[in-house]
């Protein structure tokens, strides 16, 4: 399933990315294990410097698994965690709403 049909009505300024942060993992791999589950959205291999910044900010542990943290970067590009835990369409949706104009 797309992304775009999951959650509907997010419009074309919504971009999903997931974010690797494991130091010993790179760019192919992360492409077939995307591939291959067939994921439709951006991911990207996180710098040492993004994994120090998060760690920064956030703690260390949203970059070890099982933390699955989320962020949204707000429209005013301000990045904001969401809550810990499982988060259906519905939260991902309100999510979404409330920082997309600040």
């Amino acid at each position: 399933m797309l992304i775009k049909e999951a959650l509907p009505g997010l419009g074309d300024d919504v971009v999903m990315v997931s974010i690797d942060g494991d130091p010993n993992e790179n760019a192919d791999m992360l492409r077939r294990y995307a591939d291959d589950l067939g994921f439709d959205w951006r991911f990207a291999v996180a710098p040492r410097e993004m994994r120090s910044a998060l760690a920064t900010a956030f703690g260390n542990d949203v970059l070890y698994p099982p933390s699955d943290p989320m962020f949204v970067v707000s429209a005013q590009g301000e990045l904001i965690r969401l809550p810990r835990g499982y988060k259906d369409e519905d939260d991902l949706r309100e999510a979404v709403q409330r920082y997309r104009s600040g």
